[in-house]
């Protein structure tokens, strides 16, 4: 009979796994939407709809990653009260709700590229402060990798990689929405920036699933 512990496990591998192909499918969508928007086919439609898709994106992320981090936990040993801490509300969910509102209101005609810039800056910024969900992440990665000096630091390099990734792309992302904000009156940037975020997101969420699948059968194997 499966313990409460175990119920909860295969709960949130469930979350993960949905929250995970979701996010990639949304990423997806973004990039698509910012390549027809760069290309000159509707910028005024598609840059709208790009924010609100990766607004979903945020949100899917933001659900991916706090059921990797109670998975982790859980993998760890760790009682399930601790484990629900990472059901804690995110950056990936504000930022995402707010792109997704903006996006919405940019739809019906309201001050539409004005929003567009400043839904680019808070992507940004979500991306940047979610830098602490990761930040946990990894640490319960290394605990769970400690048995192996190999799988260590590949766990290591791979969150590393991805966390840099973010950084990178949010620093971007951030200049790129306050440039377009108070010295152009283009879309151009805007979309520049909805292409940077989906691949950002892609990227490092796939890197995420990658480490805590990696992790997560390395325990099972010990187990045995």
């Amino acid at each position: 009979m499966a313990t409460a512990q175990e119920i909860m496990e295969r709960r949130s591998q469930g979350v993960m796994a949905a929250g995970t192909v979701a996010e990639g499918f949304a990423s997806i969508g973004a990039i698509v939407l910012a390549i027809i928007g760069l290309a000159g086919e509707f910028p005024g439609i598609v840059l709208p709809v790009a924010s609100i898709v990766l607004g979903a994106a945020f949100l899917f992320e933001g659900g991916a990653v706090t059921a990797r981090f109670s998975n982790l936990l859980s993998l760890a040993r760790v009682p399930a009260e601790a484990g629900e801490l990472g059901y804690g509300m995110t950056a990936e969910f504000a930022g995402g709700l707010t792109g997704i509102v903006l996006g919405v209101l940019a739809l019906v005609g309201i001050q539409a590229l004005i929003l567009m810039q400043v839904a680019v800056i808070v992507f940004g910024t979500a991306l940047l402060v979610s830098m602490s969900s990761t930040a946990r992440i990894s640490s319960a990665m290394f605990q769970l990798s400690e048995q192996r000096e190999a799988v260590r630091e590949v766990t290591k390099g791979s969150v590393y990689s991805a966390g840099g990734l973010q950084i990178m792309a949010g620093i971007g992302v951030i200049t790129l929405g306050i440039i377009s904000l108070v010295a152009t009156h283009s879309a151009i940037l805007p979309l520049v920036s909805m292409l940077v975020l989906g691949v950002a997101i892609l990227l490092s969420g796939a890197a995420a699933s990658r480490v805590t699948s990696a992790t997560r059968r390395h325990r099972q194997q010990s187990a045995i």
